[in-house]
């Protein structure tokens, strides 16, 4: 990371909402990191590029927009495979006590309280709402007058919260925060699965959480969340062992794999690389070795 690409990132103090700024870039270079603030990051132009939020990583099209509202979540993009040499991007960073009560805990707005313990994992936005959003982004960026900055912003955020494409990225088993269930019964067996995963768990035993039987259960697990049930204990196991992978760094990967319900590794380096794009040791060099705090 170089010293110009931070000195571009103003800060923003208590007396502050929030902050954007623009730059044009040739390249990628800012590591893997973690902050305090609120991010809503825009990126334009940058299509092959790779996004890595949490243990999330895809390539990005030639249109991105990420909101992050977690402190703890990791986060970069990197060049992979973009050839672009103007890349364009816009960062709004906002102070986290903006949403604390007040203003914010009004019924007004709720989707956009939604919206932000939804962006504790990573939220992507879908194309239709970016194309929607960068009038008013330029708009932003055009204010002058502060109390016109914050009408616009709000209605940036309003914007942004009726997405219905919008995409969670990064698990909660990676990532700290509030995950919202649309069923109770979904939401007691992903609590007993994330609760117990290095154990052994069965069809049968997910089923009996519910009071379902196993037929019932496959095709109810399905119909919710769009998995079948190994797929889902699958995807709360390899979370659980990207988050140690990088808090652990001196302990095998094998170790990890036990430790978080794997029995064979075989299979479970083959699982990782299907879900992460990675093997498991390129998933821990990538981060231990970019990861910064600012």
């Amino acid at each position: 990371m170089t010293s110009s690409i931070l000195t571009e990132v103003p800060p923003v103090n208590a007396e502050e909402s929030f902050a954007i700024f623009e730059r044009h870039k040739t390249s990628f270079n800012f590591p893997i990191h973690i902050h305090s603030l609120y991010e809503l990051n825009y990126i334009e132009n940058a299509r092959g590029a790779q996004r890595i939020v949490g243990d999330h990583t895809s390539e990005i099209d030639d249109l991105e927009l990420v909101l992050i509202t977690s402190p703890n979540l990791e986060h970069a993009w990197v060049d992979h495979n973009c050839r672009s040499k103007d890349i364009y991007e816009i960062t709004i960073q906002m102070n986290s006590d903006l949403f604390d009560g007040g203003l914010f805990g009004k019924k007004q707005f709720r989707f956009i309280r939604q919206m932000f313990e939804r962006a504790t994992h990573g939220l992507a936005f879908s194309r239709p709402t970016i194309i929607n959003i960068k009038p008013i982004l330029s708009e932003l960026l055009a204010s002058t007058d502060p109390f016109n900055s914050m009408l616009i912003f709000l209605r940036l955020l309003h914007t942004l919260s009726l997405d219905d494409g919008s995409e969670v990225l990064s698990h909660q088993m990676f990532s700290s925060g509030v995950t919202v269930y649309d069923s109770r019964r979904v939401k007691m067996v992903m609590e007993y699965l994330e609760q117990h995963y290095g154990e052994h768990i069965s069809l049968a035993d997910a089923a009996a959480i519910v009071n379902m039987s196993t037929s019932s259960f496959s095709r109810f697990i399905k119909l919710r969340t769009g998995k079948n049930f190994i797929d889902c204990l699958n995807e709360i196991r390899v979370s659980a062992v990207a988050r140690l992978l990088v808090d652990e760094p001196t302990n095998s990967i094998a170790d990890i794999a036990y430790k978080c319900g794997f029995n064979n590794i075989s299979n479970f380096n083959r699982i990782f690389k299907r879900l992460r794009g990675f093997t498991p040791q390129q998933f821990r060099e990538q981060f231990v070795k970019k990861r910064i705090v600012i």
